[in-house]
């Protein structure tokens, strides 16, 4: 009864927590990308600045 009862909880948690968990993922993914994009971004200016020295 106990192992029912906790396997119907965890199933009805991931129903609804389903689509929270592919915002946070798909959220996470593009604060990743942004990051990237912004070290390229620093990489390049430090590059040609210090090939202007």
């Amino acid at each position: 009864m106990t192992t029912a009862f906790i396997v119907i909880a965890l199933a009805l948690i991931i129903i609804y927590a389903g689509p929270t968990f592919l915002f946070i993922c798909v959220g996470y993914t593009d604060y990743l990308l942004e990051r990237r994009r912004h070290m390229m971004a620093l990489k390049h200016v430090v590059k040609r600045r210090s090939d202007e020295l």
